[in-house]
C-alpha cells in the first residue's frame, strides 16, 4: 500500500519523471564498476537526482530479473520503477524509436512476462536486434494494435523526435496527419520526448490540430554518470514532473494525461500559507493526525460521518470566530467542536506561511491558542498571521449570503483587514468623543448647583448684615482676616499638591519609552542612527530634569507646610483675645460665633460661583471641541468608505463573476432598527422614527438640530415628542453620537442583486467569487454542493477550482463526488463514525483504497469515476 512512502503523506506531490533510461544490460550502456554494487549505484543515482519516478527501456529488450531487483531497492528509497522498452518499429526511412512503458501489475503478473512475449512477437524471425539499430517487423500502428491485443494498459512516448530515428525526423507532415486521425494512436502515445524547435511544434499542432500530447524531458542515460543530466537550456538541465499522489501507472498515465494540470517543467514551493497537519489528543478523534494538502482536501464520509466535526475543529484550531448574529448555526457548530474535542481536549496543528516557515499551533478546548516556533512560544502571534485571510463557510452559509448581514460578513472577511489602521484611527476619535461628553457631563451636574449656591448667598448676606448694622464686623474683622488668610493657605497646599501629582503622573508615563527606543539598533544606518540616539540622550536628559523640577517642588511645598504650622501657632495665640471680644459682644438673639461662620460661608460661596463661572466658559470651550471632534469621525467614516469602495473596485476588476456595489451609511434598516431599539418606551411612533432616518444622515446630524427652533426635528415632532426624544438622546448620547451607521453592500450576480436568485445560482455564483479572488490562503466550505446540481459543480465550480487550488488551501467537506474526483483532489480523508470514535483513512485519488472508498460511500461514484476516465482520455483540456 503507498500508505508507507512518506512522500505521499500530504497527498499529491511533484515528483521528477525520467522515461528513458538504460541500464547494463543494454549493449551500449557502459557500467565498470562491480556487479554486485550495480543495483545500488543506479538506485542511488536516481535518489541523488531526486527523480521519483523512473522507466527502464533498453533498446529492444526487457531484462525481468535485472529490472525486479532495480524495482526493489527503487521502492526502498521511494522511487517507482516502471518495466519499458525502447522499441525501434519499422516506420519511416529508418525506423521510429518509441519508448513502450508498461503497467507492471499487469505485464509482469505473477511472475509471468508478457513484455519480452511482446518483443518476441514483434521481432520474430530477426536476430541480434537488442541494438537501437534493430528494427520491429511492424508498423507503429500494427505495434499498437500488438500491444492492445494482450489487454494490458501501457502507453507510449516517442522518443528524441527531432533526432535520426525519431517521430518528427522520420515522418512527413501527411503521415502525421494520417496517423492523428486514428484513435489507437491518440489512446496511446501519450508523450514526445525533447521537443526543441517552435517551427516544429507550430507543424505539429498543425498536423495533430492542436492537440499534441505530453512534453516530456529525459535523460537517454548510457552510463550512470548521465542519469538527469539531458538536455540543458542557459545552463540548467531540462526536467520534467508530474504530480501524483500514489505509486501505480494510472496514476502515471492521468498525469500525462492531465498535463495542463499535472505536468510541469519545473516546481516551485506553495505561494501560500496553509495547515501542514492537525493533531487531535482527546475525544473521538484522539490519538489521529490528519496530514493535508497544500492545494485540495476533501473530507467525505456518509451523513453523521463525523466530516462536519472535523472541518468545525479544524475553524476552531485557527480562531476563526463565529457569532450569533452572522450564524444561524451558531449554537450547533459550537456543540459540535465540544463534542469532539471533550474536556480537555487539544488539537495541534502544524502551520506553514507563505515564506515555508513551519509552526506549531496549540490549542486546548476553551483556552487561547498558543503557537511556537522551534519550541519558542510566539507572543501575541495569532493562526491568521500565518495562514492569512482564512474563510470559512458551513453548511448553507453560502446560500444564506445576500441578506445584509451576510454580505457585511462577507465583504469584511475579504477587506477587513485593510480598514484595521483607519478602525483604530475611528476607535481612537470615539474616545475622544467620549471622553468630552463625560467632561460636559460633570460640568453640567456642577452648573447644577449654581441657583442654590447664589440663593444661600443671598441668604447669607442678609444674615450678615445683621451683624454689620450692629457693627459686630468691626470687632471681629481681625479674626475674620485671620480666617479668610487660613482657608487661602490651606487652597495653596492643595493646589501644589496636584501639581507635584500631575508633573510625576507625566514623568511616569513617558519615562519607560525612553529605553525602548535606546534599545533601537540598526544594521544598514548604524552611523546616523547612533547620532539620532545622541540626540534621544540629549532629549532624555531635559525630560529627566523635570524629575529634578518635581523634587524642588516638593521641597517648597514642603516649606509651605512649615509656614502654615507658624501660621496656626500664631492664630492660637490669638484665639483667646477673639473669645475675649465676642463674650463683650452682649445682644439678644445675635452670636458673634455666627458671623465668623457667615462670613466664612460667604467667602465659599464667592469662590464656588467664581469656580462656576470658569466651568461655564470652559462648558462652552468643551462644546466647541465636541462639534469638532464629530466633524473628525464624519471625515474618518468618510475615510473609512473611501478604502472599502477602492478595495471593492479592486474586487470587481479583478474578476467578472459577480460584482459588489456599496452605498456610504447606506444601511437604513439597521439605523431603524438602532433607533427603535433605543427609544424603546418613548412612545415615538415608526413614523416618526421613519421620519428622523429620512430627514438626518445619522445621529451627530440629529444632535445639531436637537436644540435649534424650527429644524427638521422640531417641526416633524411634538413638543411632547420633542421632549422625550431629548431625554432619550440625552441619556444615551455616547452611543448614539459614536453610532456608525453601516454602508449598505448589494452582491449583483448577472445584472440582479443575488438575494433574488436561486439558491443553486447564489451558491455557484460565490464559490466561483471566492476563488477567484486569489486573496486568502485558505478557503473552508461544508457541502459547498448542497444547493448545486452536478453540472454546475462541474461547468461552473470544478473548472476554476482546478485553474486556481494551487494558489489556496483549500478544505471541503463533501458528499457529492464530483468534487475530489473531478476536481483531482490532492488529499481526500475518508472519514467512518463508530463506537464514538471518528476513524481515518487519508490519500489522494490516486490511491486505490480511496477510490474504493469514493466508490462505495458516495452516491454516484463509480459514474464520476467513469466521467473522469473519459474526460482524461479526450485529449481536450
Amino acid at each position: 500500500m503507498d500508505k508507507e512512502f512518506e512522500i505521499f503523506k500530504n497527498g499529491s506531490t511533484w515528483l521528477r519523471a525520467d522515461f528513458h533510461l538504460h541500464t547494463k544490460a543494454d549493449k551500449e550502456f557502459v557500467y565498470r564498476g562491480e556487479d554486485n554494487s550495480f543495483v545500488s549505484d543506479y538506485v542511488n543515482k536516481l535518489s541523488e537526482e531526486k527523480i521519483g519516478v523512473a522507466a527502464i527501456t533498453n533498446h529492444n529488450k526487457f531484462d525481468f530479473n535485472e529490472y525486479k531487483a532495480l524495482a526493489k531497492k527503487s521502492r526502498k528509497q521511494e522511487i517507482y520503477l516502471l518495466p519499458g522498452v525502447e522499441l525501434s518499429v519499422n516506420d519511416g526511412a529508418n525506423g521510429i524509436h518509441c519508448l513502450m512503458i508498461f503497467n507492471p501489475i499487469e505485464w509482469l503478473e505473477n511472475g509471468t512476462d508478457y513484455i519480452n512475449s511482446f518483443i518476441n512477437q514483434t521481432f520474430a524471425g530477426k536476430h541480434n536486434y537488442e541494438n537501437e539499430n534493430g528494427r520491429s517487423n511492424d508498423s507503429l500502428i500494427e505495434t499498437i494494435k500488438k500491444l492492445d491485443a494482450f489487454e494490458k494498459d501501457y502507453f507510449i512516448i516517442m522518443a528524441h523526435i527531432e533526432a535520426n530515428s525519431g517521430f518528427y525526423k522520420e515522418l512527413n507532415g501527411g503521415r502525421i496527419t494520417e496517423l492523428g486521425k486514428v484513435p489507437i494512436f491518440r489512446k496511446a502515445v501519450l508523450g514526445f520526448q525533447k521537443v526543441r524547435t517552435r517551427d516544429i511544434i507550430k507543424n505539429l499542432n498543425t498536423w495533430l490540430e492542436n492537440e499534441l500530447p505530453a512534453f516530456v524531458e529525459c535523460s537517454d542515460a548510457k552510463n550512470i554518470e548521465e542519469i538527469g543530466t539531458g538536455n540543458t537550456l542557459n545552463g540548467v538541465t531540462q526536467k520534467t514532473y508530474l504530480k501524483i499522489g500514489a505509486f501505480n501507472f494510472e496514476a502515471i498515465k492521468y498525469a500525462l494525461l492531465d498535463q495542463q494540470y499535472r505536468l510541469a517543467q519545473n516546481t516551485t514551493d506553495p505561494i501560500n500559507g496553509y495547515i501542514k497537519s492537525i493533531s487531535f489528543k482527546g475525544g473521538k478523534l484522539d490519538g489521529s493526525t490528519l496530514h493535508l494538502n497544500p492545494s485540495m482536501n476533501n473530507l467525505i464520509g456518509i451523513r453523521g460521518s463525523g466530516k462536519s466535526s472535523i472541518l468545525e475543529a479544524i475553524r476552531y484550531s485557527l480562531d476563526i470566530d463565529l457569532t450569533e448574529k452572522q450564524n444561524v448555526d451558531y449554537d450547533y457548530k459550537t456543540k459540535l467542536v465540544n463534542a469532539l474535542l471533550g474536556s480537555g481536549g487539544k488539537i495541534t496543528s502544524v502551520l506553514v506561511d507563505d515564506q515555508g516557515k513551519e509552526y506549531v499551533a496549540e490549542k486546548i478546548l476553551g483556552d487561547r491558542t498558543n503557537i511556537y516556533k522551534d519550541g519558542e512560544l510566539q507572543l501575541g502571534l495569532k493562526p491568521n498571521a500565518i495562514v492569512k485571510k482564512p474563510i470559512y463557510f458551513g453548511q448553507k452559509d453560502l446560500s444564506q449570503i445576500g441578506d445584509s448581514l451576510s454580505t457585511e460578513y462577507l465583504i469584511s472577511k475579504l477587506i477587513g483587514d485593510r480598514l484595521l489602521n483607519k478602525k483604530r484611527e475611528v476607535e481612537e476619535k470615539n474616545q475622544d468623543v467620549l471622553k468630552i461628553i463625560n467632561e460636559l457631563k460633570k460640568i453640567d451636574s456642577k452648573v447644577a448647583r449654581r441657583a442654590d449656591i447664589e440663593a444661600k448667598q443671598a441668604e447669607l448676606k442678609i444674615k450678615i448684615q445683621v451683624f454689620k448694622d450692629n457693627e459686630i464686623d468691626k470687632k471681629l474683622e481681625k479674626q475674620i482676616s485671620f480666617d479668610k488668610d487660613s482657608n487661602f493657605i490651606k487652597r495653596l497646599e492643595k493646589f501644589e499638591l496636584k501639581v507635584i501629582e500631575g508633573i510625576n503622573e507625566y514623568v511616569g508615563e513617558y519615562e519607560d519609552s525612553f529605553q525602548s527606543f535606546k534599545a533601537y539598533s540598526s544594521k544598514e544606518n548604524t552611523t546616523d542612527i547612533d547620532k539620532i540616539k545622541q540626540h534621544l540622550i540629549a532629549f532624555e536628559g531635559i525630560f529627566l530634569e523635570t524629575k529634578t523640577i518635581s523634587s524642588r517642588l516638593v521641597t517648597e511645598n514642603l516649606a509651605l507646610e512649615t509656614m502654615h504650622k507658624s501660621f496656626n501657632v500664631k492664630y492660637e495665640e490669638l484665639k483667646e483675645e477673639f473669645s475675649k471680644i465676642k463674650r463683650e459682644i452682649n445682644l439678644p438673639n445675635i452670636q458673634a460665633d455666627d458671623y465668623v461662620k457667615y462670613t466664612k460661608e460667604l467667602d465659599l460661596t464667592k469662590a464656588q460661583l467664581s469656580e462656576l463661572e470658569k466651568l461655564s466658559k470652559k462648558k462652552k470651550e468643551l462644546e466647541t471641541q465636541l462639534k469638532q471632534t464629530l466633524v473628525s469621525l464624519q471625515k474618518l467614516w468618510h475615510n473609512e468608505f473611501e478604502i472599502v469602495q477602492e478595495e471593492i473596485k479592486k474586487v470587481n476588476d479583478d474578476q467578472d463573476s459577480i460584482k459588489i456595489a456599496v452605498e456610504f451609511k447606506g444601511n437604513k434598516q439597521d439605523f431603524k432598527s438602532y433607533l427603535k431599539e433605543n427609544l424603546r418606551g418613548s412612545n415615538l411612533r415608526d413614523n416618526n422614527i421613519q421620519t428622523i432616518i429620512d430627514s438626518y444622515s445619522d445621529m451627530i446630524a440629529v444632535y445639531e438640530d436637537l436644540n435649534l427652533p424650527k429644524s427638521n426635528i422640531s417641526t416633524n415632532l411634538s413638543d411632547v415628542q420633542l421632549h422625550t426624544f431629548r431625554e432619550y438622546f440625552n441619556s444615551n448620547i455616547e452611543a448614539f453620537l459614536t453610532y456608525r451607521i453601516p454602508d449598505k453592500f448589494d452582491i449583483i450576480y448577472r445584472n440582479r442583486p443575488l438575494n433574488e436568485h436561486s439558491l443553486g445560482q447564489r451558491a455557484s455564483a460565490l464559490i466561483i467569487f471566492l476563488l477567484t479572488l486569489k486573496e486568502s490562503d485558505l478557503i473552508i466550505i461544508d457541502q459547498p454542493e448542497d444547493d448545486l446540481d452536478n453540472q454546475t459543480i462541474y461547468n461552473d465550480v470544478i473548472k476554476v477550482l482546478k485553474e486556481l487550488k494551487n494558489t489556496s488551501q483549500f478544505i471541503f467537506a463533501t458528499h457529492n463526488p464530483n468534487i475530489p474526483v473531478l476536481g483531482d483532489c490532492e488529499q481526500v480523508v475518508s472519514c467512518r463514525y463508530d463506537s464514538n470514535i471518528i476513524e481515518t483513512n487519508l490519500g489522494s485519488v490516486d490511491d486505490e483504497s480511496i477510490r474504493k472508498e469514493i466508490v462505495n460511500i458516495m452516491e454516484g461514484g463509480k459514474e464520476a469515476f467513469n466521467n473522469r476516465k473519459r474526460i482524461y482520455e479526450l485529449w481536450t483540456h
